[in-house]
């Protein structure tokens, strides 16, 4: 078969996974119902942070030929060409949430910002939920839906106890990573994607659907929630004062 034939066949498989599938097969808990299910399955994990946590976030680069527009964009601190993917999982590696539509340029801060599942959990907690978040690593905002690790604490402090916590419990999205790419190899560093960038998200989100499939049936009936792209206002070196509040507060209950 001809290298036409086989690209062809590529991009009507992938858009054909992502048209039927990805809305089934990649969606984050919308619910009350869902949203207590997600806690309780984190809380029982091996690794478990507090309650309260319903998924681990974090970004990672998949490599893709150097583009004919705006290539400067796409360099990454390694040297190569790529897309800064932007994933949430449960602790057991269910894909909740994908973002692949950004170049290596939008720090991973940016892309959490400018996401839908950040305006979803904002209105969640004005609405008075005001334990539900997202755990990630120092690249992220501390904000009242996302907690993120305190820099320089002593040891067997409650701040210390409460960063080896919540880095221990983050663990499963940097082991989704490698699973990722270890299973579909198109998306390791050593295969670059000879696509657009475009095509290559695409390609990402086909990967997701066909991951969460490999793990099995979905563990939560979960609706879809549609990618928009709006940008929302943050400021990632002045945590806001309700954010610190909720911080605090997870430290003194669970970790004092």
């Amino acid at each position: 078969m001809g290298q036409s034939s086989v690209s062809r066949c590529i991009h009507r498989v992938t858009d054909a996974i992502y048209r039927s599938m990805f809305p089934a097969k990649v969606r984050f808990p919308m619910t009350q119902i869902e949203r207590q299910a997600a806690k309780e399955i984190f809380a029982s994990s091996s690794s478990p942070f507090v309650g309260g946590t319903i998924g681990a976030i974090d970004c990672t680069h998949v490599s893709i030929m150097s583009p004919k527009t705006h290539e400067e964009a796409y360099v990454n601190h390694h040297g190569y060409h790529s897309i800064n993917v932007q994933m949430i999982c449960d602790p057991y590696l269910k894909i909740l949430a994908v973002n692949a539509k950004y170049p290596e340029a939008r720090h991973d801060s940016f892309i959490w910002s400018s996401s839908t599942v950040r305006r979803v959990m904002q209105r969640s907690f004005e609405s008075g939920n005001h334990n539900m978040f997202f755990i990630g690593d120092s690249g992220y905002p501390l904000e009242p839906c996302l907690m993120t690790p305190l820099p320089s604490q002593p040891q067997r402090s409650p701040k210390f106890r409460y960063n080896e916590a919540l880095c221990k419990a983050r663990s499963p999205v940097e082991r989704l990573f490698g699973v990722l790419k270890g299973t579909w190899r198109c998306l390791s560093q050593q295969r670059t994607l000879l696509y657009d960038a475009g095509f290559t998200g695409r390609i990402v989100n086909a990967c997701s659907v066909l991951h969460n499939i490999r793990l099995g049936d979905q563990i939560y009936e979960l609706e879809f929630l549609e990618n928009r792209t709006n940008t929302v206002n943050f400021n990632h070196e002045a945590p806001s004062s309700t954010a610190k509040r909720v911080q605090d507060r997870l430290i003194a209950n669970y970790f004092t």
